[in-house]
């Protein structure tokens, strides 16, 4: 037991010897695992927000279906029941005539008296259902398959806007993905050349050791740490950094877009906290270990 305590003490010792030993290519490897950070996580927030904007908008959009003027308000209530067993119909708001009459009179304003010929005998619009959908991204086949309920006329739908909407999501994604996936390996290239420096500056020494007897995980060890060391390191100056430029993104947004909804960093921290560190750990211990394996044959 003292003797494993021993050991973890010297790996700590030469881990964090091989940070300063080299102080530029440290700072670098940080610097550059916290821009990469930074850059990732910044559009993998937005991402998020414009994401949760446009579900919201999905949610908002709705199938409008106008029943037959053949049909009284009391039988157009009927189909309610035959509506909401159609696949993908979350709920159905019906709208009588009378009240879509009304309703439109409000609209008009000043110009309401273009509609004091029509009353409840006379009334040209038709009584409706406003349907919201479980999924919105399968509003043609929901309109498709509600056109088909007998007495209904006509459906009403954007569905161009959604369309387009589940395009912008999946482009968001898309470059989501790919920021992560391409800067993860600049990150990693980085911590890889600095622990190499630290490797060819201990070239002899780790030459010596194998000789004497060390294991391969023994001389490995210093090294992993020191580049966990710089992935944690980096990891916390990024996410408090990305909390500063968080908030005053919120700032600039809510002050040019109030209809724009986005979460409060309080609501996402620990999520990036742990995204961060987590980050910051596998660049930094993956390309130590890269390095490491290259290097090993001395």
């Amino acid at each position: 037991m003292k003797n494993r305590l021993s050991s973890g003490g010297y790996f700590l010792r030469e881990g964090f010897r091989n940070v300063f030993l080299h102080g530029f290519m440290s700072f670098a490897a940080v610097s550059v695992i916290v821009v990469c950070l930074i850059i990732t996580g910044s559009v993998a927030l937005v991402s998020y927000n414009i994401n949760l904007n446009i579900v919201k908008l999905q949610q908002e959009s709705e199938i409008v279906i106008y029943i037959d003027e053949t049909m009284t308000t009391e039988e157009s209530k009927t189909l309610h029941d035959t509506i909401m067993q159609v696949d993908n119909v979350a709920q159905a708001d019906f709208e009588s005539r009378d009240t879509a009459l009304e309703e439109y009179r409000e609209r008009l304003g000043e110009n309401a008296s273009l509609l004091d010929g029509f009353d409840s005998t006379n009334n040209p619009l038709r009584d409706a259902f406003h349907i919201t959908m479980k999924d919105p991204g399968k509003v043609s086949q929901t309109k498709a398959a509600l056109e088909k309920v007998e007495g209904v006329a006509n459906t009403v739908a954007n569905e161009e806007i959604v369309a387009r909407l589940i395009q912008i999501q999946r482009m968001f994604h898309a470059i989501a993905l790919t920021l992560v996936v391409a800067l993860g390996l600049i990150s990693i290239f980085i911590i890889s050349n600095t622990v190499k420096l630290a490797m060819l500056a201990r070239r002899e020494e780790i030459s010596i050791q194998k000789m004497v007897g060390a294991t391969n995980w023994f001389i490995r060890w210093p090294f992993i740490i020191e580049g966990l060391v710089l992935g944690v390191v980096a990891g916390g100056i990024a996410f408090g950094l990305e909390w500063l430029i968080y908030n005053q993104l919120t700032g600039v947004i809510y002050a040019n877009l109030p209809q724009f909804t986005i979460y409060d960093f309080h609501e996402l921290m620990w999520y990036v906290l742990g995204v961060f560190g987590g980050a910051g750990v596998i660049v930094g211990v993956g390309g130590s270990s890269l390095t490491i394996r290259r290097f090993m044959n001395v």
